[in-house]
Order: structure tokens, then C-alpha cells, then sequence
């Protein structure tokens, strides 16, 4: 980092909105979700912490695209940072600083505050253009800065620096480092319970829990943008996660590790249609051949996507059987009766029910009992009768009480 102007009253603060962000990227959807599921199932995996920390810089100048970057770690006091990895010609001469925690830096004040920061106009910032004088280095036209923070404990920060095919950091270049800072974080934390060899297990059975609470609420944001491009069905999946997980409640399933991976593969069930265009999603019309042809791949593209991902696995049949009929009927491969997994004949039948009871730009929401109806008249042709016999031992103001709650919360 360059050294400090001698007037320490030029601070960060007063420049932090000195544009907005864009919200364009030049990465796809499924850009973007490869190279997340790729970070999380990698941290994972390491239990060395230099191999660790040199991992999270390079996915972070990787995923953004960005010429470098680098990586500090609260010292065991927590008033000073040190810089453990940097990565590219840009951030080289950065390793080992150590820089206080205040609002002198970028580094400092992130960690002091726990806030993101990003400065698309480096050499116009004149605090920056102080720092460029007094050290003579070359300026930087663009950072990006999050906190490595677990719970509410900063542990550390992540800084990158320039893109490599020029322009700004963009809001979706900020939610990405920041999600991926967020499992950075809890990784790290695994790894130094490992190393330090702690034998406190309730405190690595925490962090697990809380890394598994990372990944699902990533991919709930994720599932959000995808909802996002796909206007006639937005909500869908956070309603269709609730309905499903009631009906596999009246199925009598009580198993913890099943009924996660029913819940993240109702969660993810559309995952595939990053791969279908924007005007098929968005089509207000009936689609045709050819385009039913590429909306019908979806729950085998969204298989492909989700495959490697170790955590996910249980959750697979959810992605990739959704569509499927219980006579033969369905897609991609025309399963019937039994050879249909379980999780997703409860699935299809939720997903019915929320289609029927919401409504959409090309017909009218309709009531409980028209869909109930609906169902019923699809009993052992697209459902499974034992799953609609669960489905009817539901109340009726259960499954409203749902869909409020659902509507409540994501309008918080």
C-alpha cells in the first residue's frame, strides 16, 4: 500500500458515492454460477491455510476478472492487518505489509467497518491522488475491497485491483466478491480450527453449520436473479421451497439429510434455464417447436451444472426429474410411477400448485379449491396419488398461511 499523506484528515468516507454502480456484467448467468459453485466446492476441499488463502485471491482476480489483487488476516490482537497473499505484478510489492485497522486505507477501513468499498475513479479520489504524490508509485484506477467476516467478527479483507479488459467494477462484481468473501471466510475458519488442532468440536460443528448456511443462502440469492430474468414466474422458487417442504412433512419424511437435499433441490430446480434465452423466459405468447425444444432441456442442463458439486448430490434428482409425469408423460426421459424418485413426485406436485395459485401476465391466479381440483383431475396421471393424498390431508389455511409468509418475507 502507498504510503500516508501526512493530513490524515482526508479520509475515505466522503468519497464513496462518487458514482453509481452498473449493474451490467460481462459475464453470463451461468458464468457466474459456474465460477461460484467452482470457489465453494474448492475452499472446501482445502485444509492447508497458505494453499487456502492463495486459492480465495486467485478465484477473486479470476471471477471479477481483475488484473490482481491480495488477501490480509487480522493479527491475534485485531488492531492491525497483514497482507498473507497477493496475486499479479500489480499487488506483488504488497506481501507482508502490515497496515493499522483505521480509516487511513482501504484495507483499514473495511475492516474497521465491515463495509464493502469499491472506487471506480482512483486518480479524481483526493485522497488517492494524496497517497499516488507522497509515494510516487503508479496509481490504480480501480479497487474493489470486502471483509472476510465471520458472524459478526472481521477476519480479514480482500482487495483486487483493475480489470483486465479495462472499464469499472460493477454491482454485480460486488455481490459476487462479497458472496464469495462469505464462505472465504468460514473457510479459513475451518482450516485454523484444523491447524491449530482445537479440540472444542462444538466450534468446527458451528462453523460447518454455518459454511452449510452459507452456501444455501448464496444460492438463494442466485435463485433470485434467476427468478429476476424470467418476469411470469418471480417468487416462484422461494414459494415452491415452503410448499414443498409441507407436503414432504404430511409424506411423514423426517430425515434431516433428505429433507435438506429436497429443500436445496426445490431451491435450484430451474437452475438450468440460465442456459434458455431471454426470449423464450420472456415469450409472452406460446412457444413453439424449436423453442420448446430448448425449455424442455432445462432440468438436464441444470443436472450438468450441479453434478460435481459434493454438497448437492442428494439434491440432484429434484433438478433433473422435476418435469417428469407419473404416467409416462413427462420429460426428459418419459420415467413413470416408482422410477420417478420420491423427492420429485412431492416436488411436482407443489410446483402444480403454486402454478395454478399465482398469477402470471398470461392468465389469473386461482383459488385454493380450483387448484386443489386440479390436482385431483391429474391424480395418477402427472402425480403420484400417494402424494396427492398427502397433499389433501394438508389444511387449506395451512397452505395459505404459507404462501402469506412467503409474500411477507421477501417483501422485508
Amino acid at each position: 500500500m502507498p504510503d500516508q499523506p501526512k493530513n490524515t484528515e482526508l479520509l475515505y468516507e466522503p468519497y464513496l458515492q462518487t458514482a453509481p454502480l452498473s449493474s451490467m456484467s460481462a459475464l453470463s448467468p451461468l458464468d457466474r454460477l459456474t465460477r461460484l459453485y467452482d470457489i465453494m466446492r474448492s475452499l472446501n476441499s482445502i485444509t492447508q491455510l497458505v494453499n487456502l488463502l492463495n486459492q480465495i485471491v486467485a478465484s477473486a482476480v479470476q471471477m471479477v476478472e481483475a488484473h490482481g489483487g491480495f488477501l490480509m488476516l487480522v493479527d491475534p490482537d485485531g488492531g492491525s492487518l497483514k497482507c498473507e497473499v497477493t496475486s499479479g505484478r500489480v499487488a506483488a510489492g504488497l506481501k507482508g505489509a502490515v497496515l493499522n485497522m483505521d480509516e487511513r486505507t482501504v484495507p483499514g477501513w473495511v475492516a474497521l467497518r465491515g463495509e464493502p468499498y469499491c472506487e471506480n475513479d482512483v486518480p479524481h479520489n483526493p485522497f488517492f491522488a494524496a497517497q499516488t504524490k507522497a509515494s510516487g508509485d503508479p496509481a490504480v484506477l480501480r479497487l474493489m475491497c470486502v471483509p472476510l467476516k465471520v458472524q459478526d467478527r472481521i477476519t480479514g479483507v480482500v482487495q483486487v485491483l483493475d480489470k483486465l479488459q479495462g472499464g469499472d467494477f460493477n454491482v454485480d462484481d460486488l455481490k459476487l466478491l462479497e458472496a464469495m468473501a462469505d464462505t472465504a471466510a468460514i473457510a479459513v475458519e475451518n482450516v485454523r480450527l484444523f491447524e491449530q488442532e482445537r479440540t472444542k468440536s462444538e466450534l468446527l460443528t458451528k462453523a460447518n453449520k454455518e459454511l452449510l448456511a452459507n452456501y444455501q443462502g448464496t444460492l438463494q440469492a442466485l435463485t433470485g436473479l434467476l427468478d429476476a430474468r424470467d418476469t411470469a414466474t418471480r417468487g416462484h422458487s422461494n414459494r415452491v421451497v415452503a410448499l414443498t417442504m409441507r407436503l414432504a412433512r404430511s409424506m411423514d419424511l423426517t430425515d434431516p439429510q433428505r429433507l435438506r437435499a429436497l429443500q436445496m433441490g426445490a431451491l435450484l430446480h430451474d437452475v438450468g434455464k440460465v442456459g434458455v434465452e431471454d426470449s423464450i423466459l420472456r415469450k409472452p405468447g406460446p412457444l413453439d417447436g424449436d423453442e420448446w425444444k430448448q425449455m424442455r432441456s432445462h432440468p438436464e442442463l441444470g443436472y450438468r451444472l450441479l453434478k460435481d458439486i459434493e454438497f448437492l448430490k442428494d439434491a440432484l434428482p429434484v433438478v433433473r426429474y422435476h418435469h417428469e409425469r407419473f404416467n409416462g408423460t413427462g420429460y426428459p426421459y418419459g420415467l413413470e410411477g416408482k422410477q420417478i424418485p420420491l423427492e420429485a413426485r412431492i416436488f411436482a406436485v407443489a410446483d402444480a400448485f403454486d402454478a395454478i395459485i399465482s398469477e402470471r401476465p398470461y392468465k389469473k391466479a386461482r383459488t385454493y379449491e380450483q387448484a386443489a381440483a386440479a390436482i385431483v383431475a391429474d391424480n395418477g396421471k402427472d402425480f403420484d396419488p400417494n402424494v396427492v393424498k398427502a397433499f389433501l390431508r394438508v389444511p387449506k389455511e395451512d397452505w395459505l398461511q404459507i404462501l402469506d409468509e412467503v409474500k411477507e418475507t421477501a417483501l422485508i
